[in-house]
């Protein structure tokens, strides 16, 4: 799930910068509103009590959030090359999990309990 919150934002991100680029910035509403809906969604599910990886997320949701406040193309790129980025991270953390949990070094999740 927490994947697809990330492709949806990087897609709107995306999608609003085209846009802009294209001056199209009267179609440029719901998109950002889309945008800010689902950096929220990001931002709403995470826990700042649990270390410094929340809170360092927290901060790129927000420079996202500042970009997409823009009507500049490059802003919007910015935001989504960001949340590409942290996308990509937690990929490669699932990735990862899934082989370790394959070859027995971690437990599986429906084993837990």
């Amino acid at each position: 799930m927490l994947l697809l919150i990330y492709d949806q934002a990087v897609t709107t991100l995306n999608e609003g910068a085209r846009l802009l680029e294209n001056n199209l910035a009267s179609e440029l509403a719901p998109v950002s509103l889309k945008a800010m809906r689902t950096l929220l969604m990001i931002a709403d599910g995470l826990n700042l009590n649990h270390g410094e990886l929340p809170t360092l997320v927290m901060r790129l949701v927000v420079f996202s959030l500042d970009q997409v406040s823009t009507q500049s193309p490059e802003a919007w790129r910015s935001a989504a090359n960001v949340m590409s980025k942290l996308r990509e991270g937690f990929q490669e953390i699932q990735d990862q999990a899934r082989n370790d949990e394959y070859e027995g070094r971690i437990p599986a999740l429906d084993a837990v309990g």
